[in-house]
């Protein structure tokens, strides 16, 4: 039987872009992975 590949989420430049300054700006990470709706260890990678 063979593995199914399981499909990584990808994200538009912008959308990396405003989370990058949402953290810079003083934000958790953790807040802002719950406000864009992703994972916080992506944000954290």
């Amino acid at each position: 039987m063979k593995a199914e590949r399981i499909k990584r989420a990808s994200y538009r430049l912008e959308y990396k872009l405003e989370a990058v300054r949402l953290v810079q700006e003083g934000q958790s990470c953790a807040a802002t992975a719950k406000v864009l709706g992703m994972p916080s260890q992506t944000l954290e990678n």
